[in-house]
């Protein structure tokens, strides 16, 4: 295979991180099905196929010092992005190659990795790169190692398919680079319905699918529609050629609330998936009960069933962390299909002790709310603040050096003052990535600048940032022109920032 042939390569990857892939979470994800979380726990080594431009990765290396990390994507421009990152940021620990698949799994290599990530490729590659895939987990992948991997899956795209073949008809019949062919698409998929379609009548979840594109960032877009090599997978699919690779089992779903029936499954299905005995027709049930359209799993070699006193020992090693500021904290959570509302006799509890001091999973049993008969309780009410991004599992370190991460995050901060935006931070203490916006970068800046003495004078510095760049700051998409009435708006938004954000920062290692 050519390199390139069918993939986007004239426009770069989005540059994102997915806390789904931090070894602190896969960790915990296996511990809620009470598997064993084998190299997750304590990895040595972490190895990403296909990493784009790389922030997620480089992101995780700067959090996690004491785990060798290593990469290889085919596309020059996203090695190139990423050996820059790793320059600038000083990242001893991470190294990344230029390579195909196919070239990887030809060359030697020991069985080293405790963790193979694999986010979003399994669903837009050529079969040859599949099988290069599996040739890899084979050689790579260590005995007790897991899998992360995410794709498209079914049943929830089969109505949206029509939608994704027009595209590519469109593309291949429009001259000209990926950016203008998705907006030539969308403006057409647009004009149908606008029109009254009566595709879009009679699948009214493709309408919506189209409306949500329209909105969404092009870049990701054509990424997602534009390659050639474009596949939807039934769960035992996945699982049957993962089978393949020398034994590969499923796991655990990364996305929490997948793991649990009362969730992810309606009321009235519950028994049936809870008396199916075979796990992978269990799973593809699931799938259907809940029309799932994306699935993050975690596959391991290994992945035992745990006792309930080894799977309350191996959560006994996990310490917990919030990341929101304990006054931004909510307990109502997004399932998979509905919104879910947590008890506050049950939350607030541990949101307060977690503010007082990051906490182990024994120090939170311990609450009175919750005690020894309560293991699976606590567990439940740990997987949907994390999954709301609003706690973090730790994996308790005997030591830990913050160095790389600061580094880091003073290059994110850098780049933000020359218009290039990431959307997040590195925590050495959580091991993972934490969510910034713009008004937390300038704010940062400022305190990295000697500029926030007063909250005044950051906001002053934060607009002289904006300034510079030829920017002005925007009110609900109204661009403020007027100094004074900038100064304002910046300060209303960098308060929090300072008053909530920075204490927790710090707390978690950041700064």
């Amino acid at each position: 295979m050519t390199l390139g042939d069918g993939y986007i390569t004239d426009i770069g990857y989005t540059s994102d991180f997915y806390s789904e892939m931090a070894p602190g979470h896969l960790a915990f994800s296996t511990l809620v099905t009470g598997r064993d979380p084998g190299g997750a726990l304590r990895p040595a080594r972490v190895l990403e196929l296909g990493f784009g431009q790389g922030f997620g990765l480089a992101l995780l290396a700067a959090a996690n010092p004491d785990i060798a990390f290593e990469g290889c994507d085919f596309n020059a421009a996203h090695v190139a992005h990423a050996s820059d990152l790793i320059e600038t940021a000083g990242l001893a620990n991470l190294s990344v190659a230029e390579a195909s698949f196919e070239v990887v799994a030809a060359q030697a290599g020991d069985s080293n990795a405790d963790i193979v990530l694999l986010h979003g490729i399994l669903s837009w590659v050529a079969k040859e790169a599949e099988d290069a895939i599996l040739a890899i987990l084979r050689r790579r992948l260590r005995r007790n190692g897991v899998l992360y991997l995410s794709y498209n899956c079914l049943p929830g795209w089969a109505p949206l398919v029509p939608i994704r073949q027009l595209i590519i008809d469109i593309k291949r019949r429009h001259e000209g680079n990926s950016q203008s062919q998705i907006a030539a698409a969308l403006d057409l998929l647009a004009l149908l319905k606008q029109g009254d379609a009566t595709y879009f009548a009679c699948n009214p979840v493709a309408g919506a699918h189209v409306d949500a594109m329209l909105g969404q960032d092009r870049v990701y877009l054509a990424h997602e529609y534009l390659s050639e090599h474009w596949r939807l997978f039934q769960f035992s699919d996945v699982a049957a050629r993962l089978g393949e690779a020398d034994g590969l089992g499923y796991i655990a779903s990364a996305t929490l609330t997948e793991n649990f029936n009362q969730f992810a499954v309606p009321a009235n299905l519950q028994p049936l998936i809870a008396q199916t005995g075979d796990p992978i027709l269990r799973e593809t049930l699931r799938d259907v009960a809940a029309n799932k359209n994306f699935r993050r799993d975690i596959f391991g070699r290994g992945g035992k069933i745990l006792s309930k006193a080894e799977r309350r020992e191996l959560l006994g090693r996990m310490r917990f962390a919030p990341v929101v500021p304990r006054r931004r904290q909510v307990f109502k959570f997004r399932g998979p299909l509905n919104e879910l509302i947590g008890r506050d006799d049950f939350y607030s509890p541990i949101a307060d002790l977690l503010t007082e001091r990051f906490a182990t999973f024994d120090e939170l049993l311990a609450l009175p709310i919750f005690g020894e008969h309560a293991v699976d309780r606590l567990v439940e009410c740990l997987a949907l603040l994390i999954h709301s991004g609003q706690v973090v599992p730790l994996i308790i370190q005997p030591t830990m050096d913050p160095e790389p991460a600061r580094r880091f995050n003073r290059m994110i901060v850098d780049r933000a003052r020359g218009g290039r935006l990431y959307g997040y931070l590195a925590s050495p203490i959580a091991g993972t990535g934490i969510r910034v916006d713009d008004f937390g970068l300038l704010t940062l800046a400022a305190i990295f600048d000697g500029e926030a003495d007063t909250l005044l004078a950051a906001a002053r510095h934060g607009l002289s940032i904006i300034t510079a760049l030829g920017r002005r700051p925007l009110d609900d998409g109204r661009a403020l022109t007027e100094d004074d009435e900038a100064i304002e708006f910046l300060s209303a938004r960098m308060r929090p920032v300072i008053v909530d954000d920075i204490p927790l920062w710090r707390r978690l290692g950041m700064l």
